[in-house]
């Protein structure tokens, strides 16, 4: 019995969490997890969506009594808010701290007329903060909407726990559980982890370069010039009997034919987040599969004939200048990258660097700087 604990205790002593001791109790450090329930998706659309999506989120509400309420339900949105932004869930995606949900129709209302394609709201029937002396737990219902119909697309629910467990004595060992600095983001993370894969199943828009042509593809706007108005019967036509040889009135001159209906095109853009190294325009490798996907939808059918201009956009960090200059050259890392590994003539490639000057949300955290860190791709007029 001795000679196994003594082994165990070897075992333990290349770990980091133990720590052993001579002239004391050795002790072994057990890090507490967070519990999931299995994630309920109540709708969520079938078919993959490849085109272009931004969100709005509304801060969540809770929905039991409790102090700080609202400032918790914000805690929970932004915790999602930051998680489904380092995912790219969507291309553009915004939370509005000052807003406060008041209904279904006000939320709707607000996200349409800014412009955002979904609106994105969550309720928290259960939470429970046991910080470090208890356990903490967490029931997080997640809707989103698309704006234009006010209809659900997608609807999720699931609980998390992280359970503050007893000691363990062994003697010569003890075991002790340890809880996180903060329980409550660590059960949000997890959840919003969850509910990230169905969303990344549906919304394909940056992944793929069925999405990338649904993005570039300009929208066409039919329109019609004002149609003339009827001529007028002259007036010695109109003050003309009916005789035997003239039985009927004369009919007007015949209207011109009504003007053939014009298309106007809308040029739209993309946003990809390629991966650059610190102060670089080097191209990381994890952005590979993301750069074969955009040649893989520029020698397509719909884009083999286009001429694209693609931008570099960084954030706000170092000077304008700098990032200006940084933002072109890796402009000019894609276009080599297209037209080293695909048949694609450089003379079909603009390329130009905004810097910081065109950011996507404000730059006042480091998920907001992620965001804005970007190459945009877009057909050329």
């Amino acid at each position: 019995m001795k000679k196994y604990l003594i082994i165990f205790v070897l075992l333990l002593s290349a770990c980091t969490k133990f720590e052993p001791q001579i002239a004391t109790q050795s002790i072994y450090y057990e890090d507490a997890t967070t519990q999931l329930s299995q994630l309920m998706v109540y709708s969520r659309p079938e078919k993959p969506h490849y085109g272009p999506l931004s969100a709005l989120f509304y801060p969540f509400h809770i929905t039991q009594t409790m102090p700080k309420s609202q400032g918790w339900g914000q805690q929970i949105t932004k915790g999602v808010w930051q998680n489904w932004t380092s995912l790219q869930i969507f291309p553009s995606m915004v939370y509005d701290e000052t807003l406060v949900y008041r209904g279904l129709e006000e939320a709707l209302f607000t996200a349409r007329s800014r412009g955002y394609d979904l609106l994105v709201t969550g309720f928290v029937p259960y939470l429970y903060l046991g910080h470090t002396m208890d356990d903490s737990a967490l029931t997080l219902q997640v809707k989103i909407y698309e704006t234009k119909r006010g209809q659900m697309v997608c609807s999720f629910e699931q609980s998390g726990r992280v359970e503050k467990k007893m000691d363990d004595d062994f003697l010569i060992i003890k075991r002790e559980h340890r809880m996180p600095d903060s329980a409550f983001f660590q059960i949000v993370q997890a959840i919003a982890t969850d509910m990230a894969v169905p969303l990344t199943s549906w919304a394909r828009y940056e992944k793929t370069n069925q999405g990338m042509i649904a993005g570039l593809m300009p929208d066409i706007v039919e329109t019609s010039a004002p149609q003339p108005a009827p001529r007028p019967v002259p007036q010695h036509m109109q003050k003309q009997k009916l005789t035997a040889e003239n039985p009927v009135v004369p009919s007007p001159a015949p209207l011109a034919p009504e003007p053939v209906k014009k298309t106007a095109a809308k040029v739209r853009s993309i946003n990809l987040a390629v991966q650059f190294d610190v102060d670089s325009a080097e191209i990381k490798p994890e952005s590979y599969p993301l750069m074969n996907e955009l040649g893989k939808a520029l020698i397509s059918d719909k884009l083999k004939g286009k001429k694209i201009t693609i931008a570099g956009h960084t954030d706000s960090d170092a000077s304008p200048e700098y990032n200006t200059k940084l933002s072109k050259e890796r402009a000019e890392s894609v276009k080599k990258y297209l037209t080293t590994n695909f048949p694609i003539a450089p003379s079909r490639i603009a390329t130009t660097g905004f810097g910081e000057s065109k950011p996507l949300v404000p730059n006042t955290t480091k998920y907001n700087k992620l965001l804005n860190r970007r190459v945009q791709v877009s057909i050329t007029p």
